[in-house]
């Protein structure tokens, strides 16, 4: 008989609640490792990668390493990818890798395949995806991740004012593009059943408060908020968005942490000044 996994939403409530649902972003850009004296090359990243490793040990709920950085060194950078996946799982750190996948059709299904279950290439347990081509277009995908135990984790309002056009743009229903988007995933989960909730959102913490409508026409979607840190926004500013919703927050940064290295206990002081904040928020307090 074939059993459910268990799902990544259960997954990272129980380790949110253990360690603190702070999600670390894996940034290993050209500066970052210039800052780190560390050289521009796949042992570099891959000094950066053991060096953060260390730091983190068994603290993180979620790791979210961001492909680009790793791609950018070719085969060498992905091999060191891998790596560094495989070492914070053994961690039993949860894996979230930002690719942004969106295409359609056998495409889509072949970055879906590359990315979530047991043996594929990656096996991550959450990645990112875009809706461009239509939230359709992405509904094998989160019912890929429903059956491997893994979320797709949608964007859906960016913070970045180049997608404020796009995403606040109104269709002949009267809705924008994030709300239609936000509909979308509350429907995948709602049909995935009670909990399992394998489609997230990505919803940038420094949005405005007028974005509230959005967050609440996700239902209970776990949504992925970047831009905590060096993108501006602060954890005393996620109860204006997010209030209510505590629980479902993934809080993200990576800059605000990496500028800390490449001292291992200068970065293990950073993760502890990022996670106790985002516990008393999951809190509620």
């Amino acid at each position: 008989m074939t059993t459910t996994p268990e799902s990544f939403a259960q997954r990272f409530a129980r380790l949110a609640d253990a360690r603190s649902p702070f999600c670390l972003g894996l940034d290993p850009s050209r500066d970052v490792l210039a800052r780190w004296r560390l050289p521009d090359t796949a042992q570099g990243l891959s000094d950066f990668c053991e060096r953060l490793a260390d730091a983190a040990g068994e603290s993180l709920a979620v790791v979210k390493p961001q492909s680009a950085f790793f791609e950018r060194h070719g085969p060498e950078g992905l091999v060191v990818l891998q790596r560094v996946l495989k070492r914070f799982r053994a961690a039993g750190t949860l894996t979230l890798l930002d690719v942004k996948r969106g295409d359609i059709g056998s495409t889509m299904d072949a970055y879906a395949e590359g990315l979530f279950g047991e043996g594929s290439a990656w096996d991550v347990d959450a990645a990112t995806f875009t809706a461009y081509l239509g939230l359709g277009a992405l509904a094998k995908t989160v019912e890929r991740a429903r059956a491997h135990g893994a979320c797709a984790f949608v964007v859906v309002r960016s913070s970045n004012p180049e997608g404020v056009p796009v995403q606040n743009a109104t269709g002949a229903d009267g809705r924008t593009v994030a709300q239609a988007v936000a509909d979308g995933l509350r429907e995948l989960n709602a049909k995935a059943g009670p909990g399992v909730l394998p489609a997230g959102a990505v919803m940038g913490a420094t949005l405005p408060p007028a974005d509230r409508d959005v967050v609440e026409r996700l239902g209970g979607a776990l949504l992925l908020t970047p831009g905590i840190g060096s993108q501006g926004a602060g954890f005393a500013d996620l109860p204006k968005l997010f209030s209510g919703r505590e629980r479902q927050v993934l809080p993200t940064a990576a800059r605000s942490v990496l500028e800390a290295g490449p001292d291992v206990a200068a970065l293990r002081e950073a993760l502890q000044a990022h996670q106790a904040p985002s516990r008393v928020f999951r809190e509620g307090a």
